[in-house]
């Protein structure tokens, strides 16, 4: 029996010892000594929050515009949308790399740009009425897709689009209720990161759900995923047998592919510098983390990645607006800026997150 209690005792020395670890994480994993925490304040105070707010206003005018649409649809209103449309994605190009908190919980990416859309989805929901757009079994009916479907394919011209919408009041309730619902869920991350904000600028450990790891991860699995495969490799086939020139994204305005790719390498490249978002400043950065790693290796990572992303930027420019027209007349062209793109992935995914020690946290089942 005495046995047993020392038994006992020792698993609880040891559970308390291993607590203890735990809540000092933040000096065991900052032996290197940057500056984690500033590093931190600089993502949510200048990036994050910022560029959610800059999306939020650009919804706003968005919706502006739909309203008015909607009261009395003319082509001017229809353009107008168009062009609110286009700048408010070239926003979310700034936010959809941010996968961490509530819009995690809530899969708030896949409530704005999943594409291609499911029209027919689409005009079942039209045609009964009885639809809800929070529901994820919409999750490729809603959104800067099903917009672009709304703005630009329901006809051959903007002429035949307009008559559609002054025939038929369930399209412009569908467009109002598509655009509403992308406010209502912005509107609840900005709103989330007023709490998460603390919580997320104080987790400066290295450890699996820390905000650096969790952070760093989502970073990179969103240029692996949203932007390497989806904008470029699944249109242009590289993970099929032929290319898909239907799965681009924009692709019922047609010629806002290589805009919108441009933006988001843009996003990429100031995230990795730390650049407050519309400003020329720059704070602590995963480039300044590598430099500061890489000191005393003289291994200068942070200015390969830089280099690559100009290069990248270089071959996305040299493919056409419009990525269908690209595909289908020089697919090797994509391939081409799918390649660049693709050197990122292993400086990012490997040699990033071992200079930062970091594991991934997510499964890959297309390689590096």
């Amino acid at each position: 029996m005495r046995f047993q209690y020392f038994y006992y005792f020792f698993i609880c020395v040891l559970f308390l010892a291993s607590c203890d670890k735990d809540d000092n994480d933040n000096i065991m994993d900052n032996s290197d000594g940057y500056d984690r925490s500033t590093m931190l304040y600089n993502w949510s105070d200048n990036i994050i929050i910022p560029a959610y707010n800059n999306l939020y206003a650009d919804l706003l005018e968005l919706h502006g515009v739909i309203e008015e649409f909607a009261i009395n649809p003319t082509v001017n209103l229809l353009n107008s949308s168009s062009e609110k449309w286009l700048t408010a994605y070239k926003s979310w190009q700034y936010v959809e790399m941010f996968d961490i908190g509530l819009a995690e919980v809530i899969n708030y990416k896949g409530k704005m740009n999943i594409y291609p859309v499911d029209i027919d989805l689409i005009m079942s929901n039209i045609s009964n009425g009885n639809y809800d757009l929070n529901n994820n079994n919409n999750f490729d009916s809603r959104g800067f897709p099903a917009l672009d479907y709304m703005l630009h394919g329901l006809g051959d011209d903007n002429n035949a689009i307009l008559d559609i919408y002054t025939s038929n009041s369930g399209y412009v309730q569908y467009l109002q209720d598509i655009i509403g619902s992308m406010l209502y869920n912005t509107n609840l991350i900005i709103e989330d990161w007023t709490s998460f904000r603390s919580d997320f600028v104080s987790s400066t450990s290295n450890t699996a759900t820390s905000s650096i790891n969790k952070l760093i991860n989502d970073f990179i699995y969103y240029f692996e995923k949203g932007l390497r495969a989806n904008k470029i490799g699944i249109p242009a086939g590289v993970f099929s047998a032929d290319p898909l020139p239907d799965r681009v994204e924009g692709y019922y305005k047609r010629n806002v592919s290589k805009d919108l790719t441009i933006e988001a390498l843009i996003a990429v490249e100031n995230f990795f510098k730390g650049k407050y978002f519309n400003s020329e400043i720059y704070g602590l950065s995963l480039e300044s983390y590598l430099d500061y790693i890489q000191v005393s290796s003289n291994n200068n990572l942070s200015s390969l990645i830089i280099s690559q992303i100009s290069d990248a930027v270089e071959q996305v420019n040299q493919l056409d607006n419009d990525y269908v027209f690209q595909i289908n007349s020089n697919n090797t062209q994509m391939l081409y800026a799918y390649d660049a793109i693709q050197l990122l992935v292993v400086s990012f995914k490997v040699d990033m997150l071992q200079a930062l020690s970091v594991s991934v946290d997510y499964i890959d089942a297309d390689g590096d």
